[in-house]
């Protein structure tokens, strides 16, 4: 007995919906920029002014290793990712070329070192063990931050750029906390931490290509959708970290005694 089958036609004849004109469309990632990234990160604050105690300084720089692990060795798949990558020459590209020097940046071919390396120097000079750093399990929120931006940075190129290069570098950038960092470490805790000077300057260049690169490939209304939604969700994470960070203030021993 034989049987006929069947396949449904798949294809929507419904209007396709419509993209906004990218001006309107950036416009509106900041102001879900503003409606999301709610938390200022106070612990920064207690750095640059010298009141967290040595033993939370040595839990941030924990944090921050986990964070450059992560990005750095999983870097590579937005730079595969880049839609320019079949020009004729790779030196007419431009998201190849931003994401393949901030690629040899991130891992020490720039002339600055290795960034995964300047985060274990820094806990190095808090006299943090390797074993300590190999072993630290960091935050909740942590991992749910670095976690959801490396999903979208292999999920797709437009999508990995907006998580990692517009709502991370570029919002990064916009605080000043590398200044900051570097600033308060060396004035009240006798270290000069390179990897926050580094930062300092690294992360506003990379904010600026991250905002005129996203332009280029949000254009249409899927793309748009697409990036509205990691925009949304990276900003989520990376908020509730912020506010999990601030949390530590409240805790015995967070702040210096002589301090307040």
């Amino acid at each position: 007995m034989s049987e006929t089958r069947e396949f449904k036609d798949i294809r929507h004849h419904t209007a396709a919906a419509a993209a906004k004109p990218v001006d309107e469309f950036m416009n509106e990632l900041e102001t879900l920029q503003t409606e999301i990234a709610t938390a200022k990160n106070m612990v920064w604050e207690a750095v640059a002014d010298g009141s967290l105690s040595p033993e939370y300084l040595q839990r941030l720089a924990k944090e921050y290793y986990f964070l450059g692990r992560y990005y750095t060795t999983e870097f590579g798949s937005i730079v595969s990712n880049a839609p320019d990558v079949d020009d004729l020459s790779l030196a007419s590209s431009e998201h190849f070329a931003h994401w393949l020097q901030n690629l040899a940046d991130e891992t020490g071919y720039t002339g600055d070192a290795n960034h995964v390396d300047m985060k274990i120097d820094w806990a190095h000079q808090l006299g943090i063990t390797d074993d300590e750093l190999v072993n630290y399990v960091a935050m909740p929120e942590t991992i749910g931050t670095v976690f959801t931006t490396l999903y979208y940075m292999r999920r797709s190129y437009e999508e990995g750029l907006a998580a990692f290069g517009w709502a991370g570098e570029r919002f990064a950038a916009s605080t000043g906390y590398a200044k900051k960092m570097f600033e308060g470490m060396r004035e009240h805790y006798g270290i000069e931490v390179e990897n926050f000077r580094v930062h300092a300057y690294a992360e506003e260049d990379h904010g600026e290509q991250a905002d005129y690169l996203l332009r280029q490939v949000a254009v249409s209304a899927d793309q748009q959708r697409r990036v509205r939604r990691a925009i949304m969700y990276t900003f989520s994470v990376r908020n509730q970290r912020t506010v999990a960070l601030n949390r530590w203030l409240d805790e015995p021993g967070a702040l210096r005694r002589d301090r307040g």
